[in-house]
């Protein structure tokens, strides 16, 4: 199945890319998603050890709210991956 990823702000700067579509196997997860792109799994940890979590919403819902990194994934998903930004 094929997904979308995207992703936003600091994170397009980092990676070079702003979207990418994924193939996965039926069934898989979102943790299955950041095994195959090891980058972005880097990036929340990163900001992980500072204190803070990066904004992930598939399909425009937060996956805190569908599972977590158990999130079921479907063929067409969109994902999208926020960083914590600061504002003044």
């Amino acid at each position: 199945m094929k997904i979308r990823v995207k992703v936003f702000f600091t994170l397009r700067e980092r990676l070079g890319w702003k979207e990418k579509l994924v193939e996965l196997p039926e069934n898989a997860k979102l943790k299955d998603l950041l095994d195959l792109l090891p980058a972005i799994k880097e990036e929340i940890n990163r900001y992980r050890v500072r204190g803070y979590n990066m904004i992930i919403m598939i399909n425009g819902r937060h996956a805190e709210f569908l599972g977590g990194l158990d999130a079921e994934l479907h063929e067409g998903d969109e994902v999208a991956f926020f960083p914590p930004a600061a504002g003044g």
